[in-house]
């Protein structure tokens, strides 16, 4: 599991990243794909939980977390996993 702990804008905060990400790239990208969601989400007047991005192998979940977004690689168990290594 890997996890980011990122800024509305994109900046990010902490977390636990490969070495061969980009890691302002994936932060970044992950913002627009939240913001994406959360415009298009708009037009029917409902507010976002969460944007799963599904790959053949890996998903990432990005979820809001404390005025913050909270990436990560991995399932709803790693969610939550990594809700508690940010928390610490």
């Amino acid at each position: 599991m890997y996890y980011a702990l990122i800024k509305r804008d994109g900046t990010y905060v902490k977390g636990e990243l490969p070495d061969y990400i980009e890691k302002e790239k994936f932060c970044i990208m992950c913002a627009a794909a939240f913001g994406a969601g959360t415009t298009a989400h708009k037009e029917f007047g409902d507010d976002v939980k969460e944007v799963i991005i599904k790959g053949e192998k890996l998903s990432v979940i990005i979820e809001p977390y404390e005025g913050k977004l909270l990436a990560v690689v991995g399932d709803r168990e790693d969610m939550e996993k990594a809700k508690e290594l940010v928390k610490s």
